[in-house]
Formats: structure tokens, sequence, C-alpha cells
């Protein structure tokens, strides 16, 4: 089984996502960061090289040469990442367009902060994860993958 961290919104300070790392029971296969202050995912990308570590940028990551999007493959389930403000997530209730994008990549899970609001949804084959702020709120999100499946 494959454990992946996700945050976002950490907006400069990632001393909540150490404490999480550290002290997390297993072993973590891999760490998202879904924007806003993409440094901040470099900056756990220098301190734990042996995580592979996933991050995009946000709409506050000025000059920043971060991807806006990217999806990998984790224990076989297709992730797809983004920070949601181009995807309208504060202004559609539904996350429509999120959701649409998902399906047309073909996503197992579909990752995004932006709103700072904590959410997991079901859509079909589809996750939408939304792991809200750890930085203002304390919060990160956990996924379970296995055989290509999320949990």
């Amino acid at each position: 089984m494959q454990r992946v961290l996700i945050f976002s919104d950490t907006h400069g300070d990632i001393r909540g996502c150490e404490d999480v790392i550290n002290n997390f029971e297993y072993r973590i296969s891999a760490i998202i960061h879904a924007g806003d202050h993409a440094r901040d995912a470099e900056d756990l990308q220098s301190i734990y090289p042996e995580i592979p570590v996933y991050y995009v940028c946000g709409n506050t990551d000025f000059m920043s040469n971060a991807p806006v999007e990217c999806t990998v493959v984790i224990g076989g389930a297709r992730v797809f990442v983004t920070h949601g403000h181009e995807y309208r997530v504060k202004q559609e209730l539904r996350y429509t367009t999120l959701k649409v994008k998902g399906e047309e990549i073909g996503a197992d899970l579909v990752v995004f902060g932006h709103t700072h609001v904590p959410i997991t949804e079901f859509h079909g084959k589809t996750t939408l994860i939304n792991p809200g702020s750890i930085r203002f709120d304390g919060h990160y999100a956990v996924a379970e993958i296995e055989n290509g499946k999320v949990k």
C-alpha cells in the first residue's frame, strides 16, 4: 500500500508539514503539495530527499518555475494535481470544471487546494481531495493507494 501525504497552501511556513512527516507512523510513499508556495515544496524535497515530492504552483506563486498542473502515477493510480484557481474551485460549488478535467484525463485522484477548506468527494472512479491549509488550520490529507485504487 502506498501512503501519500497531501499538503496545500503552506504560504511560506512548512513547520506543520515537518511535524506531520516526522511523526507519521507509516512509511510515506510520496508527498503532494497543491501550491501556494511551491518553494515550500522544494524545501520539503531538500529536507526529505528519500521521499518523492510532486508539486504545482498556486495563484500566489509569482515567478515560480513550478508547473501549473501535473499528472503522476502513484501505486498504479493516475493522480492529477493543480492548485485549483484555474478551475474556478472557489466559484463552483460542485467543482464541475475540475471534475470534468479529471474525467477527461482518466484521473483516479484529483488533488487541489486554493479554498483552504478540506474536502474529499467520490465521483465514480475519481476521488477529489483538497487537504485544506496546514498553515492556517492544521489540515492535511492522507491518500492510501493500493493496486491503482484510492482509499
